[in-house]
């Protein structure tokens, strides 16, 4: 079952949230995982998963600045700089739009997850330093490359216990011409690494492909993952 809400926040814009929940109520309560996407990934990512969960899709956001970390140069000629502005969003995330769309839901959320693909995928992993509210964790082809990411993780712990760390990533995403995009290999596995010695139960997946392979159904293993 679908439900679709528009949130309008801080009289800028307006957030489309969709809130999908199994058709069976006898496997509530559930895990809630909240995914960042683009508008109308949300239901064929849904129609994908096991459906052991409630996934709740956010779109409209400023994929570039609501999810970078701080500013940095923009990663290709014809785009744009990252904003830097990931603190600003997850707290409007945290203390307006969740609280808003989890008081629709049919019980209050014990077990709750982010997660997210490429820069949504960093957002989540920035999330659990910086926040409190998300145990499970899913980084989907995240871009771990970001300029001083790893060693700002390396530097900090989460402030929640993560209790599971789905991390993936295409064997191709690293052969790339882009400099600082071709890092992501090291980057991700060294950061792998790092979140198995700090004992958070990690499942590292590497999928046949680049960066844009069948980005949906690696988002959706992710959260099939997260949800058991």
């Amino acid at each position: 079952m679908k439900t679709v809400t528009v949130l309008s926040k801080g009289g800028e814009r307006d957030y489309n949230v969709e809130i999908f929940t199994p058709g069976d109520r006898t496997f509530f309560p559930c895990p809630v995982i909240w995914l960042h996407d683009f508008p109308g990934e949300g239901e064929k990512i849904w129609a994908l998963t096991e459906k052991h969960c409630v996934l709740i899709c956010v779109s409209g956001i400023e994929w570039n600045t609501d999810l970078s970390p701080w500013p940095a140069p923009k990663a290709f000629d014809k785009g744009e700089d990252f904003g830097g502005k990931a603190a600003e969003y997850l707290d409007m995330l945290v203390h307006e739009i969740m609280p808003d769309v989890e008081a629709r839901l049919p019980f209050i959320p014990e077990v709750r997850g982010l997660a997210g693909y490429s820069m949504a995928g960093l957002f989540a992993v920035y999330a659990m330093y910086h926040s409190d509210c998300f145990d499970r964790i899913g980084t989907m082809s995240g871009s771990l490359w970001f300029d001083g990411w790893e060693d700002y993780a390396r530097a900090h712990q989460p402030l929640c216990p993560v209790k599971k760390l789905y991390v993936s990533l295409g064997n191709r995403e690293h052969r790339v011409r882009n400099a600082r995009m071709s890092k992501v290999l090291d980057c991700t596995e060294a950061l792998v690494h790092m979140w198995r010695q700090e004992k958070i139960d990690v499942l590292y997946e590497r999928n046949s492909g680049g960066h844009f392979s069948q980005p949906l159904e690696r988002t959706a293993r992710g959260i099939d993952w997260l949800s058991r």
